[in-house]
């Protein structure tokens, strides 16, 4: 090409800094100049080329070949230079036309996905032996670099559109992502902006071998030869029952008449399974088989700056992204956050240019919902001149306009240090925008390794009015145990068997010794632990029966505004009410075992009317249960009358409330640990091994307490099945953080439910900590993850914002 000499004015540019390594491979003398120093200039000054910082006329000699971006103005020294020195000038569009002459190229455009399907293509390539060549708009880890020159005949190229320099090429295939109002101050109209696409697609060398997106409107209408793909039932190839698990993406392909289930990519987000689903096609219609294409989609480690994981650290993890046009991170936020759940979600973003600020102004305001905390910093100028008026706060204005979300604006010089002093463990948080703001994530933690982040404060209540007050210490002392010190501190609160609360961190050992004053029956709190419990970011409620498990002390947190582990008020009230649960429970078609509850005054009026009334509904053996206890106080077996009675006397010496329900024929436990607000996680089953006996609480703290076990023999259709009517009694209780849901499963198969505990046991036979440790949850990542449903449900319920 007679460029044995190449001066790059911009070489730091992403794409400039591309073609400057191709032409290095090449054996070129390469050098080039950048207004400052960044990542990409370091890289190619390791790589051996020379870079100077700042722009002078002296860098260029008469013999160079200059290439230069639309970004360089012609009053550059440098490009002043070449213009008197005759230099020969290329702009970098034609530099990369020249270099994909000689190949099957295939060039990848659109106004956004262009980067990742470019990558995911030349590694498709590549995984396939095909050495191909290519030039990127990022770095892709897979190759560690933007740009290469293969041994084989292929060669992939991002094209730009945003200077319409992509109509210099005439690919022999193409993938169009979709088309977008991006870059308008080159196009200026939208009808000029498809007309470039148009012009563009019909450059394509083989129709077959192009292919669109046919969810895009812009692209749909132009009704263009080659290959549609997406969602719709109209493209040529067609995307079906995509899912998002964690950090990928799920999803089938219909193409040419076969269906090719579960392609499993690692990229969030639907957007992506597009890009992932024409590169597939693509793929195939190069004769790569589908294996290959499967396994180098398994392989591939993304894009840089592509909602690249920057790393975690004191628990909270930075993600950056390039996303800086609305389209762009709505849904790149809509990806994360259904990757990272129920953490708290913290968006920085940083407007890129005052062109596309002013162009983009009215689509910010519910740009951001699915972000819990958003801060806003200045815009950053890429190089152009301010425009009066303009500025990030007009942004800070549209969105409170259009939303009540939590919005900060803060400068980019004191954004490091402020965010440092707000972030907590479990947040995510991901910079989004195409300038410095890339650099955050370091700048924070080089703050964290001056002073440590904050902690949350967590209050432990303990003890309680019920008779499981014992189990509660039992429990708590578990739970303090697993909580992540560095992550949290820690306060102890403790009820008496009367009602009187105490703080401190000898809670525990007074509430255990019996140390602590008892006199006094009616529900205090003193100034000193209401102070203490107001301190507390978090509370985490083990208390077991009434005033604790049944809604009393979550309505008290709640009038608070203080967060809390476990059910809310509502739902706790119902789950305690073992004949409400049950009646629910009949309504959502799940089997119930048939029951009769009544009163205490109901019972003292007319018994005999209440027994017949049993003997007519009932079948013996029966069980009597208070109806609001814990789910093994008071259980009585009875075979008879005068059995029943006896047990239905002693059981309102507990309850005002009881209920009497049919036995099963040997029946088993089995127990199903829940947890989640919106998205709902059912593990388990375990079983407790009664062999016929009574679960009362004997049974279940004594000294002979019945064996448990985290993991039991059914059969995955039995598991599947119990499962699904686990989460379904959750959710017709209205329950959220986490609960317990206990089965019988019958000599037929059939699971009965038993009850729902909405604060399981946490001592070291409580089946809630077994099954979730059995499933790889550790006790330690499962109090993390029931204060995060804490914490989200707080951020989500407007009475308790």
């Amino acid at each position: 090409m007679g460029m044995e000499k190449c001066h790059f004015i911009g070489i730091g540019g992403i794409g400039m800094s591309g073609l400057a390594r191709l032409l290095l491979r090449k054996q070129s003398d390469v050098s080039g100049s950048d207004i400052a120093s960044n990542y990409v200039t370091e890289e190619l000054i390791k790589e051996g080329i020379q870079v100077k910082i700042g722009h002078s006329a002296k860098y260029i000699t008469p013999e160079m070949t200059v290439v230069y971006s639309s970004d360089i103005r012609k009053d550059n020294p440098e490009f002043q230079a070449a213009m008197d020195l005759n230099c020969s000038l290329l702009h970098r569009s034609d530099l990369l036309a020249a270099l994909m002459k000689d190949h099957t190229s295939f060039a990848i455009a659109g106004t956004h996905g262009k980067t990742t399907t470019s990558a995911l293509l030349t590694w498709v390539l590549e995984s396939a032996g095909q050495s191909p060549s290519f030039s990127i708009g990022g770095i892709v880890p897979n190759f560690q670099t933007n740009a290469a020159a293969g041994k084989g005949h292929y060669f992939v190229a991002e094209a730009d559109e945003s200077d319409g320099s992509f109509l210099k090429y005439c690919p022999y295939g193409a993938i169009v992502t979709n088309i977008d109002t991006d870059h308008m101050n080159f196009f200026k109209t939208e009808s000029s902006l498809i007309h470039h696409f148009k012009t563009f697609m019909g450059q394509v060398a083989n129709p077959d071998h192009l292919f669109w997106c046919g969810d895009d409107e812009r692209l749909a209408a132009l009704q263009m030869p080659g290959l549609s793909y997406g969602f719709s039932s109209d493209c040529s190839l067609v995307l079906r029952n995509f899912r998002q698990a964690s950090w990928s993406g799920v999803f089938d392909v219909v193409f040419n008449g076969q269906c090719y289930e579960q392609i499993t990519i690692p990229l969030t987000g639907i957007h992506n399974a597009l890009n992932a689903a024409a590169v597939f096609g693509l793929a195939l219609k190069l004769g790569i088989d589908c294996d290959v294409i499967r396994r180098s989609f398994l392989a591939f480690k993304g894009v840089l700056r592509r909602c690249e994981k920057k790393g975690e650290t004191h628990g909270i993890l930075f993600l950056d992204d390039y996303a800086h046009h609305p389209t762009e991170i709505e849904t790149t936020l809509r990806g994360v956050r259904k990757a990272v759940g129920e953490r708290r979600l913290v968006a920085v973003f940083q407007p890129h240019r005052y062109s596309r600020t002013a162009d983009c102004l009215g689509q910010y305001g519910g740009l951001f919902q699915q972000v819990d905390e958003l801060f806003i910093t200045d815009i950053y100028a890429a190089g152009e001149a301010k425009i009066p008026g303009l500025s990030s706060q007009l942004i800070c204005e549209e969105i409170k306009n259009h939303t009540k979300q939590s919005i900060h604006y803060i400068e980019r010089g004191r954004l490091a240090e402020e965010m440092a002093h707000f972030l907590l463990p479990h947040d995510v948080v991901i910079t989004l925008g195409a300038g410095d703001i890339t650099k955050l994530s370091s700048e924070i933690c080089t703050r964290f390794a001056e002073h440590s982040p904050r902690k949350y404060r967590v209050g432990i209540v303990m003890g309680g009015t019920s008779p499981e007050h014992e189990i509660s210490l039992k429990s708590a002392k578990h739970i303090s145990a697993s909580l992540n010190r560095e992550y949290y501190d820690l306060e102890m609160f403790g009820i008496t068997k009367s009602g009187q609360w105490l703080s401190g961190e000898k809670v525990p050992e007074l509430l255990q010794n019996g140390l602590a004053k008892d006199d006094n029956g009616s529900f205090l709190i003193d100034p000193i632990a209401l102070e203490q419990l107001m301190k507390c970011d978090v509370l985490f409620p083990v208390l077991h029966g009434p005033n604790g498990e049944d809604g009393t002390i979550q309505g008290f947190f709640e009038l608070l505004g203080k967060p809390y582990v476990g059910c809310c008020h509502k739902s706790s009230a119902v789950c305690m009410d073992k004949a409400m649960t049950k009646r629910l429970a009949d309504f959502a078609g799940v089997s119930i075992v048939p029951f009769v509850d009544f009163t205490k005054q109901a019972w003292n009026q007319n018994p005999a009317e209440i027994i017949n009334t049993i003997n007519h509904a009932l079948v013996y053996p029966l069980f009597v249960k208070p109806t609001h206890l814990g789910s093994s106080i008071g259980v009585k077996r009875v075979q008879t009358v005068e059995e029943l009675i006896k047990g239905i006397n002693e059981a309102f010496q507990l309850d005002s409330h009881v209920l009497v329900e049919n036995g099963l024929a040997a029946p088993r436990e089995i127990e199903f640990a829940v947890m989640g607000n919106e998205n709902v996680i059912v593990l388990g089953p375990g079983e407790v091994i009664v062999q016929g006996m009574v679960f009362d609480y004997a049974a279940k703290y004594g000294d002979q307490a019945f064996k448990t076990i985290p993991k039991t023999d059914l059969t995955p259709e039995q598991i599947a099945k119990g499962r699904s009517l686990a989460e379904r009694s959750y959710r017709i209780a209205g329950c959220s953080g986490m609960a317990r849901v206990d089965f019988f499963l019958d000599q037929q198969g059939k699971f009965w439910l038993n009850e729902i505990n909405p604060i399981p046991g946490f001592t070291k036979h409580s089946l809630y900590p077994l099954i979730c440790a059995e499933n790889g949850i550790d006790s330690q990542t499962l109090m993390d993850r029931l204060i995060i449903y804490a914490l989200e449900r707080k951020r989500m319920s407007p009475v308790m914002s």
